[in-house]
This record gives structure tokens, sequence and C-alpha cells, in this order.
């Protein structure tokens, strides 16, 4: 008998939160417990515009939860290992594996550049960089900054780092109705706050 979805989804997010903050380097500044709880909140606000049906959301919250949990193996290529740990935790604790299946496949769908396959998958895409559109995305843009010098020696300059995330910003698109609808115009607002650094 597979186990209730509630009990497993706090099980999922027990899970995360204990390796993330356990197992994860400080030197994670963007890429930790808090930036998961981000995604959960974005494939929530979607998931609810687009209408899905409650089993629907509860796979895409579980791979939201889990979908970054590979950081805590490898920095490169997280993405698999993430899966792979997901597939284990999951079919351990008496989820069917057509639905770890999903889990997974909404996990590597994050995979950067990303090339989402159906809904479920264009929705955690979209979340993953729900930050985007925060007022406060320079200051997620400078944790990366943070993390990237410490994790892949990258080293930029100010004006090199928003020149980057400005390309990043103008290259990138919501898959979905609601990041086209309203996240597009907010990110926009993030565009025009990066050109500014430039007058």
């Amino acid at each position: 008998m597979e186990i209730p979805q509630e009990i497993l989804l706090e099980k999922v997010r027990w899970f995360t939160e204990n390796l993330l903050k356990t197992n994860l380097p400080d030197s994670m500044y963007f890429h930790n417990y808090k930036h998961t709880l981000l995604v959960v909140e974005g494939v929530t606000l979607i998931g609810k515009a687009t209408g899905l049906s409650d089993n629907d959301q509860f796979i895409l919250t579980v791979a939201a939860f889990l979908h970054d949990v590979g950081y805590t193996q490898k920095y490169i290529g997280h993405e698999l290992s993430s899966a792979n740990i997901a597939e284990t935790f999951l079919l351990e604790n008496g989820l069917e594996p057509e639905k770890v299946m999903q889990v997974k496949a909404c996990i590597m769908a994050t995979s950067y550049p990303q090339f989402p396959s159906n809904t479920l998958e264009m929705i955690i895409c979209d979340a993953d960089f729900y930050h985007f559109a925060l007022k406060d995305y320079l200051l997620y843009a400078h944790r990366l900054k943070q993390e990237w010098e410490e994790k892949l020696g990258l080293i930029y300059s100010g004006r090199q780092w928003d020149a980057l995330n400005l390309e990043m910003l103008a290259r990138h698109e919501y898959f979905t109705a609601y990041g086209k609808q309203f996240l597009q115009p907010k990110k926009n607002l993030n565009i025009e706050k990066l050109i500014q650094r430039f007058t």
C-alpha cells in the first residue's frame, strides 16, 4: 500500500532540509536550502495557476524539494546525482516506481540549458528561475557570484558580472503561460535595473 502523499511529502521535506543543512559547505551561498524553498514556492504558485491535479502538484513539489540534493555529492552534473538520491529515497519510502520516474524526469529537466518536454517539467524549470522575477534578484545574483568564485574559481569584476547577468536574463524565456504573463514583466524590471548600471 502506497504511503499517503502528505506523509511522504513531510518526509521529503525533512530529508531535504537535513541533508542540505548538514552536508552542504558554507560556500554554497546560492544553491542551498533557501533556494530549494524558493523553487517549492515557485512550483506551488505556478502549479495552482496552471490548474494541476493534486497528484501532479505532489510530483512537482517532491521534485522541487529534491532537485538540488545532488550538490551534496558534486557541483558539476549535480542533477543526475539529485535524481539518483531521489530515486533511492522515494522507492525506500513506498512511492510507486512510475511516480518516481516522473520526479526524476522533472529533476533532470532543470539541467541547463533547459529543454522541458511536458507541463510538469516546464513548471519546475520556470520555478528554478523564479528568482529572476523577484525584487531582490540582484542579491541572489551576488550570492551566485560568490558561490562561483569559491566552487568554480570564476572571478568576475562587478561590471563583468552585471553584463553576464544581463545577457542571461535577456536570453532566458519562461515556458509556462503564468511565467510569460506574470514573471516575465517582473524579470524585465530587473533587466532595466541591470541596464541602468551601465549608464
